[in-house]
């Protein structure tokens, strides 16, 4: 594609790029940057604003700080997303106005609000993020969350947590004044906070003695506190012996630090030395009491057959006693029959019972309680016995042995997870466990006693008998004998014997085992020390109250009664004595004895009555069954926040296992505490994603080369250049992972140059292929080019490490898909390239000029004079010379007023000279220039471009660049005019010497080069030059680091001479203009009318750089490279007014304004100076 087309082509789409632009920009409200300080702990904003505006505006809604500033120092600023870090978040709902100036607002003049967020709240949120161990005077660093708001002061978009994301959220006009509301540097200032000393039990009882608990003050952040706790405690007639101490942070009660025991051995339990943590700090000692532990040996009855003192123990100490199987005293042998525990708080309350045959009933264990403990043994006479004969009747059994555990690990926060820990999750995040299981687990077994009894009774009854004899009596009347009645009574008692049956049932509790719930242990990979211990939280152990007792006697109550007399009863007998009747009183004598009272032992579960123990006759009511336990709710066994350790690889499906554990709550016949293995844990995957997108700046504006590489970043030598390592880019496409930041888990970022570079403050060397730090949360990096590096193609190497990154890793490309690696790598090519620039006129032989760049007529010594391409250097910036001394060399460019209207003429040369950077001190380089030429009448008008022909010797009208002009021009580098430094020369020849080779003697080579140095070099004629290495000096610095050669150093910046001047008595007709065809049909002579006068001749170069002798392919363009352009950038003007006030238009390269009608000639006649 020709340029012109080219030209065309990127022509029409800027234009049209530029039509579809939005045709608005955003105004924004204008408003000072907030004020923001810290001051006793409480965060003080305070916010200038104007009246409201019409437009759309932003807003803050809040604030999110850091302990790590992630903004850079460049301008604009680049802030990574401040929530990869640890971070509080503070919102408007949280911050509360506190004044305002003025008060009342005045209409149409700035507004001061002043607002805070208080201490508590701030204390709250650094401690939710980490940040308990901030000191008073670190630093902070403020990022703003804002909106864009309508003028009616409703939300249009965000909000918007990252710089980046507000600037592009509307077309700010402005947007760089958002930065600052990003990265503000704020100290912490603390606040006194309350520190308490508090002395309590070891089962959490505080010991509320002022002396003891009370408040030590209020202290700052970092203040030391000591204290010394007493070693004894008298406390309600009770002695507490100190057993340890901690310190709790106030924000966290739960949290025991620094933990100090052994106090026989160790003076740090009672004196403590601490400092004041974030919101307050608690000092606490717990004392143990002196409890006294007994053994008791008794009978049934509870006579005491023998006591052992087992000694003083703290509260919840453990403490074991054996009993013996059978003891004797007093010649009677006793033998075991049960032995249970007391606490001397409940003496009446028996704990653990066990039964004969049981596997406890000799060996106990007790954890000392409050008060003190007993066991107590109870024995029975070896030759006892029981008049009642029972029998076992129903059993009923039933027990909830298997927990049904399960548990799950999984990605904060429950319910909202960020991951899906099967897939993977990063190191630096945090896991919950929660594990689920029955509240309690029992197993029972009751058991009916039932039997009869017999109760002897009499029955007894008397009988009054009453009858009639008849005896002899006095005789009749008539003297006979008679016989007369006579009443007889008597009483006859009769008693009879029974035996009266009674029948009885009722239920023993012959095995009780109710289990609590203690704890969960659950173990992965991904947790804290590879396992948590969950207590249960909010959780109540099923309350058992149990009464239980084995003998027989405690169970039944005899019936009271007393033998039966019933009613006498008199039974007539005639004449004769009556005889008693023989009744049958069974029924009396069941109705006297009543039925035998039983009563259940006692179990009481959770109020529900499971065996109820109140007194019935004769049968007690059977048990109901133990409530089926439920299962435990979700935050019973559970812990978040439990942070994988940034220092654990990556691993696959880590597998998962736990044990859930019950406590004996209750024991009656057995029981020991349980566990059981919790199955069907799911596994963890373990896989910290870095990514890696980096890149290099492409110094476009600077690539002068003819040809740019496709695909290449342009490095442009003695420039600055940045590398871009984001710390956002693709993942994996699973949960959590995706297109985000992935700053939080970047241990390191590094750059491996294969060239030297400097640091931005051009100081700091950083060697070849040393792989250097950036830290994380800078997103861009600015390094600088030496000149010494070599032109030409290279890979930079790059790789993010994960923070969990063992010292032997593996990388992958882009990022680290695959879990086994843990960096991420980039390779970014580029190009290292040279420059031309600094090109500039340093004399003309036109005498007019001499005084210009000559201290007086005739002398060789330099004004220091020279004419620039324009008034800025290679990178743009200010030279320090201003006009005239700027190219063209034109009417107005001579200094002397009186000389305004001086050009050149023609005839006379220039000598010029230029630099360039690089590889350009090969013996096959060089320069060339391309001369175009131009002209333009003396009122700036008619510009166009020109042949010129001249006459050489009898040959007459020779066009430049035809193959009869050959006119060869010569130049010496070390001329009288041109003032060479003998010291460039010589510092030239010497680097020479060693690039060559350092072979034979350095200063013959160096005579031999000043030799050369004063012969004439041909570099063409009038149509193109080709500067060679003959005409090249070595500028480049030669202070350079250690280990850097200084030769090559020196020779990568050069400069180059060269002169050039126009034929004496040039003739100028239009570009292709066909002068043999003109002179066919007119007359051609030195005065013929087609050739252009009254104006003048406008030389204008190309310049190129030739490597390796290539001249068809020239390196670099000082003008006409396709994206970059020296010329302009050095500052050329591109139209001038002449001193009588016409305007001329220029061209990039134009160079310098010869006269058309005048000639050397007109000073030295037609002899012409060369």
């Amino acid at each position: 594609m020709s340029n012109r087309k080219l030209y065309q082509r990127v022509l029409c789409m800027l234009l049209a790029c530029t039509f579809f632009m939005p045709f608005f920009v955003v105004q924004q409200a204008a408003a000072a940057p907030p004020q923001v300080i810290i001051r006793d702990g409480k965060i003080q904003f305070e916010i200038t604003s104007t009246a409201a505006s019409t437009s759309i505006r932003y807003r803050t809604v809040g604030w999110v700080v850091t302990r790590e500033q992630v903004c850079s120092t460049t301008s604009p600023k680049q802030c990574a997303d401040p929530r990869s870090r640890p971070h509080a978040l503070f919102m408007n709902q949280e911050v509360r106005q506190i004044g305002q100036h003025p008060d009342p607002p005045v209409p149409g003049q700035p507004l001061t609000s002043y607002y805070e967020i208080p201490e508590e709240i701030v204390t709250q949120r650094l401690w939710q993020a980490g940040m308990e161990g901030i000191q008073n005077n670190d630093d902070l660093y403020f990022y703003a969350v804002m909106v864009s708001v309508n003028a009616d002061g409703s939300v249009r978009k965000g909000p918007f947590y990252t710089l980046s994301g507000i600037k592009q959220a509307e077309g700010w006009r402005f947007p760089d004044d958002l930065d600052d509301y990003f990265g503000l540097h704020i100290p912490y200032r603390s606040a006194e906070f309350p520190v308490d000393v508090i002395a309590k039990t070891v089962d959490g009882r505080v010991i509320d003695r002022p002396d003891v608990t009370f408040e030590k003050g209020k202290f700052e952040i970092g203040e030391t506190i000591n204290h010394e706790f007493p070693a004894v405690i008298e406390d309600n007639g009770k002695t507490y012996t100190i057993a340890r101490s901690y310190i709790s942070p106030k924000q966290d009660p739960s949290r025991k630090t620094w933990v100090q025991e052994n106090p026989e051995t160790n003076e740090k339990v009672r004196i403590r030395s601490f400092t004041v943590a974030l919101g307050g700090t608690n000092l606490i000692a717990e004392y143990h009491e002196e409890n006294t532990v007994k053994a008791i040996y008794m009978t049934e009855g509870g006579q005491v057959l023998k006591e052992v003192d087992k000694g003083e123990y703290a509260t919840g100490d453990e403490v074991n006693h054996t009993f013996e199987a059978a003891l004797t005293k007093d010649g009677q042998t006793y033998e075991i029959i049960r032995s249970y525990i007391t606490n001397n708080n409940k003496p009446d309350e028996k704990l653990f019972i066990q039964e004969k045959g049981d596997s406890k009933l000799l060996d106990r264990s007790i954890f000392v309680g409050s008060g003190g403990s007993n066991f107590i043994g109870i024995y029975k006479g070896g030759n006892g016995g029981t008049d009642d004969e029972t029998e076992p009747g129903a059993v009923k059994e039933n027990e909830v042995m298997n927990p049904d555990a399960s548990a799950v690990i999984q990605a904060d926060t429950r319910g909202a997870e960020r991951f899906d820990v099967l897939q993977g999750i990063p190191t630096s995040e945090s896991l919950y466990v929660q594990a689920n299981a029955k509240a309690y687990l029992y197993r029972n077994k009751f058991t009916e006693i039932k039997g009869t009894k017999t109760y002897p009774i009499t029955v007894s009854r008397t009988y009054t008998l009453r009858w009639t004899e008849y005896v002899s009596g006095p005789p009749d009347s008539e003297g006979n004998p008679t016989r007369v009645p006579v009443s007889r009574s008597d009483t006859q008692t009769v008693t009879k014997s029974y035996t009266v049956e009674r029948k009885y049932s009722y239920w023993l509790i012959d095995r009780l085992e109710v289990y609590g719930l203690q704890k969960a242990e659950v173990s992965n990979y991904a947790l804290p020390s590879g396992q948590v211990t969950l207590k249960p939280n909010g959780y109540a152990q099923p309350r058992v109250s149990v009464s239980h007792d084995a003998t027989h006697q405690a169970h039944i109550i005899d019936p009271v009664y007393q033998n039966v007399t019933l009613p006498g009863q008199t039974i007539q007998g005639g004449s004769s004595r009556p005889s008693v009747p023989n009744e049958d009183w069974t029924n009396a004598a069941e109705q006297a004895v009543g039925k035998i009272k039983v009563k259940n032992d006692s179990l009481i579960f959770n109020g529900q009555t499971i065996m109820d123990n109140r007194i019935t006759e004769e049968t007690a009511p059977p048990p109901r069954e133990i409530p089926t336990p439920p299962e435990i709710g979700q935050n019973v066994l559970y812990s978040n926040g439990l942070l994988i350790d940034a220092s654990k690889p990556n691993k696959a499906e880590q597998p998962s296992s736990g044990t859930i554990f019950y406590a004996l709550i209750e024991g009656i016949g057995g029981g020991q505490n349980q566990s059981y293995p919790i199955d069907g844990i799911n596994p963890v995957t373990v896989h910290t994603p870095v990514v890696n997108q980096a890149s290099v700046s492409d110094d476009q504006a600077h690539n002068q080369k003819t040809l740019p590489t496709a695909g290449r970043a342009a490095l442009i030598l003695d420039r600055p250049f940045t590398v871009i390592i984001p710390t956002n880019g693709a993942h994996r496409d699973i949960k959590g992972y995706g297109n985000r930041d992935y700053g939080k888990y970047m241990r390191d970022k590094q750059v491996w140059f294969p060239f030297d570079v400097y640091k931005a403050d051009r100081k700091t060397l950083i060697p070849k292929e040393t792989w250097t730090s950036i830290p994380v949360g800078q997103i861009q990096t600015t390094f600088y080019l030496p000149v010494w590096v070599d032109e030409g193609n290279y890979d930079v190497l790059f790789r993010t490490i994960a923070e969990n990154s063992p010292p032997s890793f593996t990388s992958q490309m882009n990022a680290n898909l695959d879990l086994t690696h843990h960096v991420a790598t980039q390779v970014v090519p580029v190009e290292v390239i040279g420059r031309v620039y600094d090109f500039r006129i340093t004399d003309i032989a036109d005498f007019n000029w001499e005084t210009v760049f000559r201290r007086e007529r005739g002398s060789a010594t330099p004004t220091g004079n020279a004419y620039w391409v324009g008034t800025k250097g290679i990178d743009g910036a200010a030279r320090g010379n201003q006009p005239p001394y700027v190219l063209p060399i034109r009417p107005g460019s001579h200094p002397d007023a009186g000389k305004k209207n001086v050009a050149v003429k023609t005839g006379y040369h220039i000598k010029f000279e230029l630099k360039s950077m690089g590889n350009m001190f090969g013996s096959d380089d060089g320069i060339k220039i391309t001369p175009t030429f131009y002209f333009v009448d003396s009122k700036g008008k008619n510009r166009q471009e020109v042949d010129l022909y001249y006459h050489s010797g009898n040959k007459r009208f020779i066009r430049i660049g035809s193959s009869a002009d050959v006119e060869r021009r010569h130049v010496t580098l070390d001329t009288r005019l041109r003032n060479m430094s003998q010291q460039e020369l010589t510092n030239t020849a010497s680097s020479l010497w060693s690039l060559n080779g350092a072979s034979g003697n350095q200063q013959t080579f160096i005579q031999q080069f000043l030799k050369d140095a004063q012969q004439p070099v041909y570099v063409g004629g009038y149509d193109v030059m080709l500067l060679p290495p003959r005409l090249r000096t070595f500028i480049g610095s030669m202070e350079v680091p250690s280990g850097i050669d200084v030769s090559r150093a020196h020779a990568s910046v050069q400069r180059w001479v060269g002169e050039y001047s126009l034929p004496a008595a040039p003739y100028v007709v239009p570009k292709g203009f066909n002068l043999a065809e003109y002179g066919r049909t007119n007359r051609l002579d030195d005065k013929s009318p087609i050739f252009l006068r009254d104006g003048y001749i406008i030389v204008n170069f190309n310049i190129e750089t030739i490597r390796n002798q290539n001249v068809n392919q020239p390196h670099l363009q000082y003008i006409h490279a396709p994206l970059s352009n020296q010329w302009r950038r050095e500052g050329f003007q591109h139209r001038f007014v002449d001193p009588y006030g016409a305007t001329f238009s220029l061209q990039d390269g134009d160079m310098v304004f010869y006269h058309a009608d005048l000639s050397s000639y007109d000073d030295f006649g037609t002899g012409g100076t060369h």
